[in-house]
């Protein structure tokens, strides 16, 4: 599955750029953030979600907590 990459921008009017390799394009991503006691309890799926901009060019992940 491909995600179209955009340019983020942050609320105070700045953009995000990669920390590897300054670009500012960005494919956006949700993934659950696992917690060891959740999954013991195999409650994975009530665990919160994170918010991730992958890199279009060196496919590094910026993860938030939004």
């Amino acid at each position: 599955m491909s995600a179209e990459s955009r340019t983020v921008t942050f609320p105070d009017g700045r953009h995000l750029t990669c920390d590897t390799c300054g670009n500012e394009q960005f494919e956006q991503h949700s993934w659950k953030l696992q917690t060891t006691g959740m999954t013991f309890m195999n409650l994975d799926w009530a665990n919160r979600d994170a918010t991730c901009y992958v890199c279009s060019v060196c496919r590094r992940i910026h993860w938030f907590h939004l």
